[in-house]
């Protein structure tokens, strides 16, 4: 007897196209501040710091089934 989920996976296949423009629409919408903060965190893990300790993170967005996409 299988349990039925209450919260389906999903997972949405999208070309390296599509996610590049999304990527550019995305630091197009961003402010100054963010994407220099940015920035440094980036500057901070290639070329490091004696007193900063980073590592990149995998980042998953949650978002409901009922959901319109905004794309």
């Amino acid at each position: 007897m299988e349990r039925q989920r209450k919260i389906q996976a999903v997972v949405t296949r999208t070309s390296f196209k599509e996610a590049e423009e999304a990527d550019d629409i995305f630091w197009a919408n961003a402010t100054e501040e963010e994407r220099l903060r940015e920035l440094i965190s980036l500057r901070m893990m290639v070329f490091g710091s004696k007193n900063v300790k980073q590592r990149i993170q995998k980042v998953v967005t949650k978002r409901s089934l009922y959901e319109e996409e905004t794309d």
